[in-house]
């Protein structure tokens, strides 16, 4: 553990002699080797080699730049992350000394240093680089979300009020904004927006007046400040505008409820296209922010009536297919096509009647509209289904064909024998009967639901031929497979018990235990599959009706732990 630089004879001056080093002493011309020993000891974090610099090299060896760009021992130790290095070195340095590796570590996000290089230097969170940028914008800007929370814990608000100009709360409002750093967003919205002097002006009315004390006497400097201030305004409406639509596009609810609590006029802007935030919501298929207008008092009844440039209003936004097939992770064409048809008909319950037969610019109502553009995608819809449901189909055969063969191979004899393990034969013969009964029956209803996805409807268009449904049939069809499945492992343990009931009860163990072996591979091996499973029948289940909640939590709640867990493991 390290203690001091005395004890460990690291060769570094005191601090009051530091204090005293003018700052144009000049440097020896250092050689290869030396340069060398230099960079080594800061790397390593080797401080019984770095003592020996004093002697060898110079008294400030830690100030000598070891290349062109001015870097120093005190850069190379924090890139490489020798913390107790660093830590020794700056005891015995000055602020100056200090400023640009602060700002190096600001930019790089290493919070360990920075927090040691601000441990007697708390002013080093005012310095600005070549461009007049504050560390905290610059970690903002490079998007390293706990630097710039650090940089933001280390001072107050009314510090910031003090210390920040409006443009460098207005610069670093929408670095936080860009980069998701929302607990700094927050409290420079409130600063922005409350941000007063002892004169009760606002930063708009503060901002014209320092520009007005310096231009007294001049009428023409004071009308162009304040068309200049107007302008600005003009300018931060049209950014956090920018940043709430380009927040509503990546579904960012975090930063759309900050600036719609501090800005709630911004609910109703429209952007280049006439598009309002809902008509983006729906058009990029954000669920979440969709349901966060919608919470909103008043702006459904307002936004559902917006009409774009090309006539579209919010439903036909929800027949378009270029940005859900973008914003889309679902794996097979059926499932997309599925989630298009409950986004358009969950869109299709807000809007009022008159906006479900509207025609835009191209003649086209939101339904015309919704099946011309997911035409290709309905046909590869209904052909991905058939195909499932034709393979499926196939099982299902060969698992109904070995229970009926199974169920008139077994003997029938002895029954209130009592030589079988666990139960006596007459129980074992009413398990394997009546799972074999139930698998039978669970097995040809999947038949009959995957028939029903391969047959052709003639008597409905293709438009009106829902995916969905076929979807919902599908996975009817493969629920009572899998229960087929399980019945039908059952008789046969029974069946086995039956026939060779001179078999030790450790055989019935194991042979349940093979049973579980290829449970477990085939999970493992469509782990993905079963995870995009798991969601949809979640999406099923949250969207029941009212009455059916209830009894779905207990499950929904399982889901959610382990889908919860499966990411965490992923």
């Amino acid at each position: 553990m390290m203690k001091n630089g005395r004890e460990l004879n690291i060769a570094v001056h005191p601090t009051e002699h530091s204090q005293l080093l003018p700052p144009e002493i000049s440097f020896p011309e250092l050689n290869k080797t030396q340069k060398r020993k230099i960079y080594t000891a800061a790397a390593s974090g080797d401080l019984s080699k770095a003592s020996s610099c004093d002697s060898e090299i110079h008294p400030y060896w830690w100030r000598i730049p070891l290349n062109d760009v001015g870097t120093t021992a005190l850069h190379v130790a924090m890139r490489m992350e020798q913390t107790a290095f660093v830590r020794e070195l700056v005891k015995h340095m000055k602020q100056e000394d200090l400023e640009k590796a602060f700002r190096l570590a600001a930019i790089t996000g290493n919070v360990k240093i920075a927090e040691i290089l601000l441990l007697n230097h708390e002013s080093l969170l005012w310095i600005r680089d070549q461009n007049d940028m504050l560390p905290m914008q610059l970690a903002s800007s490079a998007g390293h979300i706990p630097m710039t929370e650090l940089l933001f814990e280390k001072t107050s608000e009314d510090l910031l009020k003090q210390k920040l100009s409006f443009p460098d709360i207005k610069k670093l409002l929408f670095f936080t904004i860009n980069n998701n750093i929302d607990t700094v967003t927050s409290k420079l919205l409130r600063i922005s927006k409350e941000l007063v002097d002892e004169e009760r002006l606002t930063a708009w009315e503060r901002h014209a007046q320092y520009l007005y004390e310096d231009t007294v006497g001049h009428p023409d400097s004071v009308s162009s400040v304040y068309n200049g201030m107007e302008k600005e305004k003009d300018t931060i409406g049209a950014q956090l505008s920018k940043a709430m639509f380009n927040a509503a596009k990546s579904g960012n609810t975090n930063i759309l409820t900050l600036l719609l609590e501090n800005y709630p006029d911004l609910l109703f802007e429209v952007n280049s296209c006439k598009q309002s935030l809902l008509h983006i919501a729906i058009l990029h298929r954000q669920q979440n922010v969709y349901k966060l207008i919608l919470s909103k008092e008043g702006a459904k009844n307002v936004l559902t009536k917006l009409v774009d440039s090309e006539d579209n209003n919010v439903l036909h936004l929800a027949g378009e297919m270029e940005q859900a097939e973008k914003q889309s992770r679902l794996s097979t064409h059926h499932v997309l096509m599925s989630s298009e048809e409950k986004w358009f008909r969950t869109v299709e319950k807000i809007v009022p009647p008159a906006m479900k037969t509207m025609r835009n610019k191209k003649g086209l109502t939101p339904k015309e509209l919704f099946y011309k553009r997911h035409q290709v995608l309905h046909k590869e819809s209904i052909s991905g289904l058939q195909t499932v449901a034709n393979t499926l189909l196939v099982v299902a055969t060969i698992v109904i064909t070995l229970g009926i063969t199974a169920a008139i191979t077994v003997p029938i004899e002895d029954i209130d024998g009592t030589r079988t393990p666990f139960f006596p034969r007459k129980i074992w013969y009413t398990f394997y009967f009546l799972s074999l009964a139930f698998g039978t029956c669970c097995c040809a209803l999947s038949m009959f639901f995957y028939a029903s996805v391969i047959l052709p409807q003639y008597w409905a268009t293709p438009k009106e031929a829902s995916i969905r449904l076929q979807q919902t049939k599908l996975i009817l069809g493969n629920i009572s497979l899998f229960v087929s499945l399980g019945l039908m492992f059952t008789a046969i343990i029974s069946g086995c018990v039956l026939i060779f009931e001179f078999l030790s009860s450790w055989i019935i163990y194991f042979i349940y235990a093979l049973g579980l072996v290829a449970l477990v591979v085939h999970l493992k091996l469509e782990f993905n599959r079963w995870i995009v499973v798991l969601h949809s029948v979640l999406a099923y289940l949250e969207e029941a009706p009212p009455k059916w909640k209830t009894i779905f939590w207990p499950i929904c709640k399982i889901i959610h732990v382990f889908l919860t867990l499966a990411k965490k493991e992923a």
